[in-house]
């Protein structure tokens, strides 16, 4: 049986399973076993099954549209990990008319697949500008994706950051999270002779957390509320850029405007399409 699959909905699929950190999808894809689909799949399920919405404070119709975007996704990607002849579609995403862009300042507007367009005179520091002369760096150039995104992805798929500036602010970030062993000692989940134990024996491309859930020394549970304390205390990503010149402080406020503007207009298009379809 051949699928048809474009390769938007590869890519969606793969961020809401797997992350936001996923650049290259289609080395991924190839890499990626159906048990590892599997645990992304049943981890994804149980974070936003509708069963669950009361206890999180969540409204539950937004918990059931979110867990049936979960099961597409799992159902989309299980076809191709499992061999089905795939024809990608072509990019869905135009290339601007003119590739190339000013630094000075000037107003901007960008538009989405969707047709979501974004105005602003957010002016482009000086290191951003002196940043785009480097060949070592990659700026995007496109329109801005029809999909849920974080603030630093915001500012790639913009064009006010590079790639590079993205994959260092996200390195930033997490040295600067707690440890998960700390997280867990300190709730007293784990023991300081479970987690002398757990870095003795893991292997070193596993993750702490990860060795710890296979091995019962947490349960699952446990990992999503230590992860999600984890990022809690994480410091805001934005702080990189102003730290380091890339964002005024203003500027990044209008960024965040425009952030929530186009996460609000992607959720409303997507429940137009999916109760025009059910």
């Amino acid at each position: 049986m051949a699928y048809t699959i474009s390769k938007t909905n590869l890519i969606n699929d793969c961020y809401l399973l797997f992350g936001s950190n996923i650049f290259n999808y289609i080395d991924f894809l190839k890499g990626l076993s159906p048990s590892e689909l599997k645990t992304a799949y049943r981890k994804k399920a149980f974070e936003t099954h509708p069963d669950r919405a009361r206890t999180l404070g969540k409204n539950e119709d937004t918990m059931d549209y979110r867990f049936k975007k979960v099961i597409t996704a799992y159902e989309r990607l299980n076809s191709v990990v499992q061999g089905g002849k795939i024809y990608i579609l072509g990019d869905e995403v135009p290339k601007k008319e003119n590739a190339t862009r000013t630094n000075h300042h000037k107003q901007t507007r960008q538009k989405s697949t969707s047709g979501f367009s974004y105005t602003g005179n957010v002016r482009k520091s000086k290191h951003a500008q002196v940043s785009r002369k480097s060949a070592s760096d990659c700026f995007y150039n496109g329109y801005v994706p029809k999909r849920e995104l974080l603030i630093g992805q915001f500012l790639y798929y913009s064009g006010f950051i590079s790639r590079k500036t993205l994959f260092d602010a996200i390195y930033w970030q997490r040295k600067r999270r707690p440890i998960i062993g700390k997280i867990a000692l300190d709730w007293g989940i784990l023991s300081s002779d479970d987690i002398k134990k757990i870095l003795t024996e893991r292997n070193y491309k596993e993750h702490f957390g990860e060795y710890a859930l296979r091995n019962g020394f947490i349960t699952h549970f446990e990992h999503l509320a230590i992860i999600g304390r984890q990022r809690k205390l994480q410091p805001p990503i934005g702080e990189y850029f102003i730290q380091h010149g890339v964002l005024a402080n203003t500027e990044l406020k209008k960024m965040i405007e425009s952030l929530k503007t186009h996460n609000i207009k992607v959720i409303k298009h997507a429940r137009g399409l999916f109760n025009f379809r059910f």
